[in-house]
């Protein structure tokens, strides 16, 4: 009997380990960059330092599953610092986005048209964040070995369910 997953497979759920990292990690920094940082969201939200601290604990237990080297746990956690303080000066030039939209609902007429432009702008700004999380996780992964992607792909695979 064979142990080992044909090819597809494995690439599959390599390909699918690393599209949920993606989607976790930009979820987590557009909630953050538009939202939860500077007390937006729900419970006082947390501040850059306390959002780099969460962060860094749980890449931390990735990079322990993964035997990362001191350097390369060094590495990753400039990586995640800096993206951190530029996803904060990304909240800052697009955090207004919550009022522009209670004036337009609250006002005698909807304006459309810029309901629209908000809109747009607030797309815009999820694409910005978006990429520098892309980024971010690129070069994280950059540091990492083929076998250490690997392992903590298969990882992944087992918490997420991808298959």
């Amino acid at each position: 009997m064979e142990t080992t997953q044909p090819a597809p497979r494995r690439r599959r759920v390599l390909v699918g380990s690393l599209i949920t990292a993606v989607v976790v990690l930009a979820g987590s920094a557009l909630a953050y960059a538009h939202g939860m940082g500077g007390g937006g969201w729900h419970h006082g939200g947390m501040d850059p330092t306390e959002m780099t601290e969460h962060l860094q604990v749980h890449v931390q237990h990735m990079l322990d599953d993964a035997n990362a080297t001191p350097e390369q746990k060094a590495q990753i956690k400039d990586i995640v610092a800096s993206a951190v303080k530029d996803l904060e000066a990304l909240h800052q030039q697009n955090g207004g986005i919550h009022k522009e939209l209670h004036e337009i609902f609250v006002a005698p007429t909807i304006d459309r048209a810029k309901l629209e432009t908000v809109r747009a702008e607030h797309i815009q700004a999820l694409d910005a964040a978006s990429k520098r999380c892309a980024t971010a996780l690129a070069d994280a992964a950059e540091v990492l070995t083929p076998e250490q992607r690997k392992m903590l792909g298969e990882k992944m695979a087992k918490r997420f369910g991808a298959s």
